[in-house]
């Protein structure tokens, strides 16, 4: 873990992020555009044009299709009722079944519930008060 002294919040940019306190910005590029696609967000931090880019790999979903119905069904609570008073949840459903799809057990629900967790940390941001856990959701 990367502590820094809240002397620095606005003041930098990277990697981790900007330490604004907003989560919805922490894909910004060198270029400063923010993006949803991790690889791209990981090569526009390169230091040396030399260093190759990262490929992009290929959807976990086909890699690992017999995750795919399992995936799709779980992280569907993201469009539910449960959020309806949230932000547009179509990235964070696409982010979730492939972070779902790739987690190395079909079922794992740490990838899921981290997923999840993500949507309603935005949510919160935006002021939509979401309580999405229970006995048997994370």
């Amino acid at each position: 873990m990367i502590k820094l002294s809240s002397a620095f919040k606005g003041k930098v940019c990277g990697l981790c992020g900007n330490y604004d306190g907003a989560i919805r910005n922490d894909f910004t590029t060198r270029s400063n555009e923010i993006v949803v696609n991790p690889t791209v967000f990981g090569n526009s931090w390169k230091l040396s044009s030399t260093c190759p880019d990262v490929n992009i790999t290929q959807n976990p979903c086909a890699l690992y299709s017999h995750r795919r119905a399992w995936s799709e069904k779980h992280c569907n609570i993201i469009k539910s009722e449960v959020f309806s008073a949230c932000v547009e949840p179509n990235q964070y459903y696409d982010a979730c079944v492939a972070d779902t799809c790739s987690c190395n057990a079909g079922g794992d629900c740490e990838c899921f519930c981290s997923a999840v967790g993500a949507y309603a940390a935005a949510c919160i941001e935006a002021g939509a008060c979401v309580r999405w856990r229970t006995p048997t959701i994370c």
